[in-house]
């Protein structure tokens, strides 16, 4: 409460930052390295993992806690996700990758 973090920015921002900063930390150590591709396939592996079993996990859950939760994200974070979900198919297509 003295820090004045909302809860919405904990969990939304801090949380997964922090949850998952081992994963963050080794694709920037191996995009240090020259080797972007297996940097963006740890960011496409996280991003999977969490698409297929923290958001289904955190609705069945929150079934279970009596907090009515579902996976309706409204259409900003659709469009947002969808437009993610483009770059990185732009960027894994082809099996090569820049710096640009």
């Amino acid at each position: 409460e003295s820090s004045r973090l909302t809860e919405c920015f904990i969990g939304v921002i801090l949380l997964p930052i922090v949850g998952n900063a081992c994963e963050h930390a080794a694709a920037v150590r191996f995009a240090i390295q020259n080797k972007p591709g297996l940097s963006v396939s740890i960011a496409v592996g996280s991003s999977t993992q969490v698409a297929l079993f923290v958001v289904p996990f955190s609705v069945i859950a929150g079934w279970y806690m009596g907090q009515p939760m579902t996976l309706d994200f409204g259409v900003l974070n659709t469009t947002v996700l969808l437009i993610s979900v483009l770059v990185v198919l732009t960027i894994v297509v082809d099996g090569r990758s820049n710096w640009l």
